[in-house]
């Protein structure tokens, strides 16, 4: 007994070793820092199935630079700052000048077309010095955020200025508000927009006529729900004066505002903070101010920064633009990114570069703004003092087109764009996502559940499944109904004449004991206490198997319920989690039970704690088959049957405990909170010795190569 304890010892230890390595090797992905075609790194993400996880994959270019329109070129001198850029409905393209209080014009070739200066208002010169957005509006007009003097100028196409906004007079409007427009955007009905620098409150919105409508669209403070308890716990324990001392969480004010189809307005909110995980940079208000991207609460920009600078910044998505068809590009002013989504908020690509790239075309030092011209993005960049612009590829025409007629529903009809940018760029995850649907819309769903796959499409793959499940029970109902009945006759007579022969299914006694603990556990536990019928090699087994089946319910069940990432899962973590867990507390309620007058052995805790896991073990066994052959619509029940499981494990190990140690449900209970205690005591000193073993081999690592190098 003793040698197979040994044998089966060494097995398991061996199979958690291979575990906890990593549950599968992840995938290389090429993430080139340059290309043949740009000095930058275009990339697109290939995201897990929560799309929580991000991962770059190079991504064939979408836009390349066509042209850089230069500072000798503009005619700019001396103290400009093109700090904003954008495109009237002629083509004619207009650079604010905020450094020296002119405006630039190209025309559609991006050739110099002339400049605006010298501007006047009823006599008086008018300097905008500081402005920091600019609008060529439909109506023909000029828009003009004067920052640093709190107004709007409206300027004609000549550069007369036609009128002057000032910060309205309003009570809605705290008297302590400072007025500093950054930028412009107008409606097709003529409502304006105007974002302002430290406006908590949301944009200024006026009416057709210019007049002071209140403020749209204010951002959310997002608070976890550990912040609304420090909250409450604030207001129930500290006074007055420590409230009034407290800072205020306030909402991040606007970077940028423009208007798209339908209306919608577009913002952005740029850098949350400085978390290294910042979501919902990106709004799309509707007439309301309701954000109807809220729900999905997406990071529109990198998760991991990669480190361009010698300081690390972080991310500030600054300049935002969109087109006709609801496709919106958003640039981090910071690393000089663009980052361009369709109405969905699928990414199709990301692009573009800051100086720590090198001094480049494509690479930029300060951007100030950014439009569109067609399908061109031009952007404009007030330290270089010069418009770079971007043209799409024939890789990217061919994308975009066939994400539009996905998004419109014509899936069959992008089959074959898909499957020209699934050949050109084996990384385009959107790819196989339209090929997934086109797939399934065909009729084809062996096909389609393969592409959804690869597109981390679960949605599709999970209609794709069903449809195919189907067809597989009606060719094989015949021979599916044929096993069902012979393995329903064959476990009734194996119980007729087990019950007629005296016999028992299961032989060894202490098996026995333990798979009756679940319909009978007061009577397998007195056993376990009184008989010795518990067994340490059935406990090790069944903690064992805890271990194992975890680790294939996260990386094993059907696609359309598993969320794992092959490249970040540590089954070592699930190690701790299940059979450290477990250790932990049969050694901290030994310790505690043994002061607080319990018999138990450490023995006999440690085996009721494994019979105990037997209904969690059941369940998961039972979610890991069910995850392959139901979808998501039918397994509602699934977590509820999960978390009974659970329960009863629970209900079977505080029975268990009772009959062990001789305790009555009271002592059981506050034996039960001094072990939760032990157990974080244990945690703190382990985490501590960790702590210390590092310094001492980093001390120790120091020693060495001190003397070995003097």
């Amino acid at each position: 007994m003793k040698v197979s304890f040994r044998r089966f010892a060494a097995f398991a230890l061996l199979l958690c070793m291979l575990f906890s390595t990593r549950a599968f090797a992840a995938q290389q992905r090429t993430d080139a820092a340059g290309t043949d075609e740009e000095p930058y790194r275009s990339y697109t993400y290939w995201e897990d199935y929560t799309a929580g996880d991000k991962t770059q994959a190079y991504s064939r270019p979408m836009y390349t630079v066509a042209q850089v329109v230069t500072g000798a070129q503009i005619g700019v001198d001396e103290g400009c700052k093109l700090n904003d850029i954008d495109t009237a409905p002629d083509g004619r393209i207009y650079l604010l000048d905020g450094g020296t209080s002119r405006i630039f014009v190209l025309d559609k070739d991006y050739r110099p077309a002339g400049t605006l200066s010298g501007f006047s208002y009823q006599g008086e010169a008018i300097d905008f010095t500081g402005a920091r957005g600019i609008l060529a509006a439909a109506d023909g007009l000029l828009y003009v955020a004067d920052t640093e003097h709190a107004r709007v100028l409206v300027l004609d196409t000549s550069g007369a200025v036609q009128q002057v906004l000032l910060l309205p007079e309003s009570d809605l409007i705290p008297t302590n508000f400072v007025y500093k427009p950054t930028k412009v955007a107008l409606d097709s009905k003529g409502y304006l927009y105007v974002a302002c620098d430290g406006s908590y409150y949301g944009a200024i919105l006026h009416s057709p006529a210019r007049e002071f409508l209140g403020f749209f669209g204010a951002n959310t403070v997002r608070a976890s729900t550990l912040d609304v308890l420090q909250s409450l716990w604030k207001r129930l324990t500290s006074n007055d004066v420590k409230r009034a001392a407290d800072m205020l969480s306030l909402p991040y004010t606007f970077t940028d505002i423009v208007v798209g189809a339908h209306d919608f307005i577009y913002t952005a909110t740029g850098k949350s903070g400085t978390e290294d995980i910042q979501v919902g940079q990106i709004a799309m208000l509707n007439p309301g101010g309701k954000d109807v991207l809220d729900e999905q609460a997406k990071n529109f920009a990198d998760n991991a920064v990669g480190s361009l600078r010698r300081v690390r910044q972080a991310q500030d998505l600054g300049c935002l633009t969109v087109d006709a068809d609801g496709f919106f590009y958003a640039m981090d002013t910071t690393y000089g990114r663009i980052f361009w989504y369709d109405a969905e908020c699928n990414l199709l690509s990301v692009f573009g570069g800051s100086m720590g790239d090198g001094n480049q075309q494509g690479t930029f030092g300060l951007p100030g703004g950014i439009t569109l011209s067609g399908t061109d993005i031009l952007v404009s960049d007030n330290q270089k003092n010069n418009v770079t612009i971007f043209r799409m590829t024939d890789y990217g025409a061919l994308v975009r087109g066939a994400q539009m007629l996905t998004l419109a529903g014509d899936f069959a009809a992008a089959k074959g764009a898909w499957e020209q940018a699934a050949a050109v760029d084996a990384h385009s995850q959107l790819a196989f996502r339209g090929l997934a649907k086109a797939y399934y819309d065909l009729g084809d769903n062996r096909e389609a559940m393969r592409c959804a796959k690869l597109g981390a499409d679960r949605e599709t793959y999970a209609k794709a499944f069903q449809v195919r499940r189907t067809e597989v029970i009606e060719a094989n109902f015949y021979w599916i109904a044929l096993a069902a009945v012979l393995l329903i006759a064959g476990l009734v007579v194996l119980r007729l004449r087990l019950r007629r022969s005296g016999r028992v299914l299961v032989g060894n006694a202490k098996l026995r004991t333990a798979l009756s603990c679940v319909p009978h556990p007061a009577e397998s536990f007195r056993l376990v206490k009184e008989k010795g019928q518990g067994s340490l090699l059935i406990s090790c087994v069944l903690l064992v198997l805890f271990y194992v089946v975890t680790v294939l319910c996260d990386t094993a069940g059907g696609f359309a319920f598993t969320v794992f990432d092959s490249q970040n899962y540590n089954a070592f973590y699930v190690l701790l989690s299940t059979v450290g867990l477990v250790l932990l507390w049969t050694v901290s309620n030994w310790l505690v039970c043994t002061l607080a007058g319990g018999i138990g052995k450490l023995r006999e805790i440690f085996t009721v704690t494994c019979y105990s896991l037997l209904p969690i073990l059941f369940g998961r066994l039972l979610q890991l088959v069910l995850t392959h052959i139901l979808v998501p619509d039918e397994a509602a029940f699934l977590g509820i049957f999960v978390a009974a499981c659970t329960l009863y494990a629970a209900f079977l190990l505080i029975v268990g405990m009772m009959r062990i140690h001789d305790y009555e449900f009271g002592r059981f209970l506050w034996t039960t909170v001094f072990t939760l205690i032990f157990m974080l005591i244990i945690l703190f000193l382990l985490f501590l010795l960790f702590l210390l073993s590092q310094q001492v081999f980093g001390w120790l690592g120091t020693l060495f190569v001190e003397i070995y190098y003097r």
